[in-house]
């Protein structure tokens, strides 16, 4: 008796046209959150057939060997999306879900100057953002030819969404399109932060530490405001300076328009910066629950150090409403008052809240006590202001400072004049 082959038994009982498109997917999609559909063909016999081509929206991809074509998308917008796929005469029609992002958090990597080797420790931190966080990066570094935007996918990878070669992470107008092209994403709440080199609202040479985001190949870097031109139009729930010296009076007070909450440090912070880890957590938080996330990720990283109590938050409407309250208090003393929190000495930048203390403006004081997040008790508040020593520092920096907001609608500026006539 004949013994015929099982695989030829079963090819006779099937049509030979019988294939079906196969189709993987995540399980949840994102906005901002860039993903890969794999797209197969399972032939006659039961398997996938490789090298083959399918179509996916009208455009041909080929499978691999492994009996895939891999589409990576990308969405900015929440919604159903239909695509059409299609091999030969076989055609499936599938939706994709997509919901918006909890969090959109947006990261200005300037790193083209000596801090460019963290970046990929601060990707790998990121990769633990919760699966409904969108991360996505400028990123631009030194000496390295994969600059380009880079968003956090699915699976938690980064990739790279948008290639270019070297970029200027000191300009405004670069800033300005990263913002308004990938803030559009849909998301529940929207972060900012703002990463590299930083010296508070100090921009008075060509090319020293000053301003924030120092481009070494470009020459070039953001004014505290050129950073305000390039925001306008947008706004955020949280703002956030990973960088030292940025939780300044002047620079939050200059921005408070654009952002409801800041996160900042008033002194110089090390290299590693902040532990992004705190991403996998802020699903469900507000902007003041972001804020707390990443301070208590900041003390657990830099516990009994000097650097732990230097990152706060702060809200941006009662800052608003302590400076104005400060701005009435804004009248000539007797001498200079003694602070012994200094965070920077060219300009000279001590705690505000210190100098309010020395002053004995307790009013003023509790106002700012209450803006800041966690809610200050003492003195010291870890916010910065311009109080310089003499006149000859003043004239160093009036130039630039007098086009401060801070320094004209409080006349903080004019106050300083009159502790040395």
């Amino acid at each position: 008796m004949a013994v015929i082959p099982l695989t030829l038994l079963l090819a006779s009982c099937m049509s030979l046209n019988s294939s079906v498109v196969r189709v993987i997917l995540p399980s949840e999609l994102y906005v901002g959150k860039p993903f890969e559909m794999k797209v197969g063909v399972v032939g006659p016999l039961g398997f996938l057939l490789r090298n083959v081509e399918v179509k996916i929206d009208g455009r041909t991809y080929t499978t691999d060997e492994s009996g895939y074509a891999r589409v990576q998308f990308f969405f900015f917008e929440a919604g159903s999306y239909n695509v059409i796929l299609s091999y030969g005469d076989v055609s499936r029609e599938i939706v994709l879900n997509v919901k918006p992002a909890s969090w959109l958090v947006l990261c200005w990597f300037g790193a083209d100057n000596n801090l460019s080797q963290y970046v990929s420790n601060d990707f790998e931190e990121m990769r633990s953002a919760a699966k409904d966080v969108a991360v996505i990066a400028f990123v631009d570094q030194y000496e390295v030819l994969n600059d380009g935007v880079y968003a956090l996918s699915i699976d938690g990878m980064f990739v790279r969404v948008e290639p270019f070669n070297e970029t200027n992470s000191g300009s405004g107008t670069n800033l300005s399109w990263f913002v308004n092209k990938y803030g559009t994403c849909d998301a529940n709440k929207k972060a900012l932060i703002l990463w590299n080199h930083g010296n508070a609202w100090n921009d008075t040479d060509p090319y020293t530490t000053k301003g924030i985001s120092y481009d070494d190949q470009s020459r070039d870097f953001l004014t505290t405001l050129e950073l305000k031109n390039a925001l306008q139009g947008t706004h955020w729930d949280v703002l956030g300076f990973d960088a030292c010296l940025m939780g300044s009076v002047e620079v939050l007070y200059e921005l408070k328009d654009l952002v409801d909450y800041f996160l900042a440090s008033p002194g110089e912070i090390p290299s590693s910066g902040w532990d992004y880890g705190f991403l996998a957590f802020i699903s469900d938080s507000d902007s003041k629950g972001f804020c707390e996330k990443a301070i208590d990720r900041w003390k657990s990283s830099y516990a009994n150090k000097p650097y732990e109590p230097l990152l706060n938050a702060w809200n941006a409407q009662k800052l608003d409403e302590a400076v104005s309250i400060l701005a009435e208090k804004m009248n000539p003393v007797n001498g200079l008052p003694e602070v012994n929190t200094v965070y920077s000495t060219s300009p000279r930048l001590c705690d505000l809240g210190e100098v309010l203390d020395r002053l004995g403006w307790s009013d003023v004081l509790s106002q700012f006590q209450s803006a800041r997040i966690p809610e200050a008790t003492g003195s010291t508040i870890y916010l910065s202001v311009f109080l310089p020593r003499e006149r000859g520092q003043i004239d160093t920096y009036r130039e630039i400072y007098s086009q401060l907001s801070f320094a004209s609608d409080t006349g903080w500026l004019d106050w300083l004049n009159s502790l040395f006539p």
